[in-house]
């Protein structure tokens, strides 16, 4: 019904009969509410008895729930200690203090993961209450004489806004939470990196260990650290923002956000495995693996992903190759490699997948990257510095697995999208 439609129904006490409440509204109200989201009231405030009675009463049989107050004083004892009221719709003109006061009251300083819209009911409203309803950010006006209907459509609006805003506020809540965790493990591992680095100061410049080291320590203080600059400021321009997410820059900002605490995450737990990774011999005797069949079963692995690798897959692996390598190390390595073959590898790129005995007592498994062309249409990979730093995390993890098992593991290129790891393992 329009809110002007002489047809319409005005809120009026005179033709609504005593306020009851149907047996199915609980199931009504459940349904009001999308699934996995908690239900959210609606408070009813006006000091005329008889509007809060029929607007109470039309609001629940459209399946909301509602709570109602005569004043603001007994507006905001209803709202202490509950986050549960998701909208409050109130008269503008009431005894004391006056809806727009409560409005004010309501949102200043709220935060939004626990949001409340409010909608004004305007009988004779000024100029001046309607530029501050609109300071105040009031979500609808409804000038009486008005609908039922009219009054549910406005009040499912806002509940709408009211959803979006604490599902965006919970958001946000929960990214500071993991940016704060990755902070905290970041000033931690860069703790552990300054005492490391001052004991390796003391050894001699040419040791190779040391030097190893190193550059370890070094991929891991820039991959913890190089996440969080995205973090912080993507935090940064969401606080200029003023935190919303109504338009596409603040969505690209949150977007940011996820990707650097996603970076940080994954980060994390390379840092870990590389911390875990025993460089030491096994104990136990190695049996002889199929280095061949292991690669093929690698590159079905790959092809299986979702979504699939964006390089084409070759694999030139011979057959009967064997190494001496445990099981699980031996597929972690060769994933690990893969892994950074396909990250350098531009578009409508091949990586191969080979493996050949190279001189006595080893083997050699090669992945390497050749480029599908030349020019514009092919480009070379330009890695960032998230991937970069997560690339030498992962090549000091394969590193030390085959130098637990006697080999070693080297990389060429990179620069111009051709880039080889070769891997050498000893022979079965």
């Amino acid at each position: 019904m329009s809110l002007h439609d002489p047809a319409a129904r005005p809120l009026v006490i005179a033709d609504m009969p005593e306020r009851t409440v149907p047996p199915a509204l609980p199931a009504m109200i459940a349904a009001a509410d999308p699934p996995g989201q908690p239900a959210l009231f609606v408070l009813v405030v006006d000091d005329d008895e008889d509007i809060v009675l029929n607007l109470a009463e039309g609001l629940e049989l459209s399946g909301h729930a509602v709570l109602t107050a005569h004043s603001a004083a007994q507006a905001r004892a209803v709202m202490a200690g509950r986050d549960d009221i998701g909208v409050v719709i109130t008269d503008i003109r009431m005894p004391g203090e006056d809806g727009l006061k409560l409005a004010q009251t309501i949102m200043s300083g709220r935060p939004d993961e626990v949001a409340v819209e409010v909608v004004v009911i305007t009988g004779h409203a000024t100029v001046q209450d309607a530029a501050a309803a609109i300071r105040l950010h009031v979500f609808d006006f409804l000038p009486k004489p008005f609908t039922v209907d009219a009054a549910a459509e406005a009040v499912e609006r806002a509940l709408a806004r009211a959803r979006s805003r604490r599902a965006d506020g919970a958001q946000r809540r929960d990214l500071l939470r993991r940016t704060e965790e990755a902070e905290r493990a970041r000033a931690e591992m860069e703790r552990q990196v300054g005492g490391a680095e001052g004991r390796l100061s003391a050894m001699p410049v040419g040791f190779a260990p040391a030097e190893a080291l190193r550059r370890e320590l070094h991929a891991i203080s820039h991959a913890l650290r190089t996440p969080l600059h995205a973090i912080a400021g993507g935090a940064d321009l969401l606080k200029l923002r003023g935190g919303t997410l109504d338009d596409a820059a603040a969505r690209d900002d949150m977007d940011m956000l996820q990707d650097g605490v996603q970076r940080a995450v994954e980060a994390v737990a390379l840092v870990e495995e590389l911390h875990r990774t025993d460089a030491s011999p096994p104990e136990e005797e190695v049996a002889p693996l199929d280095l061949s069949l292991a690669m093929a079963r690698l590159a079905q692995r790959l092809r299986r992903r979702d979504p699939p690798p964006a390089a084409d897959l070759l694999v030139e692996a011979g057959a009967g190759i064997l190494v001496r390598c445990l099981p699980n190390d031996l597929r972690r390595v060769i994933d690990l490699c893969a892994d950074s073959a396909l990250a350098w590898a531009p578009p409508g790129a091949t990586v191969v997948l080979a493996a050949q005995p190279v001189q006595a007592g080893m083997v050699e498994a090669s992945f390497a990257v050749r480029s599908g062309g030349a020019g514009a249409d092919h480009p070379a990979a330009v890695l960032s510095d998230f991937a970069r730093t997560q690339e030498d995390l992962r090549f000091a993890i394969a590193r030390r697995l085959a130098e637990r098992h006697g080999g070693r593991l080297t990389s060429t290129g990179g620069a111009d999208g051709a880039m080889t790891l070769r891997l050498l393992l000893p022979a079965g």
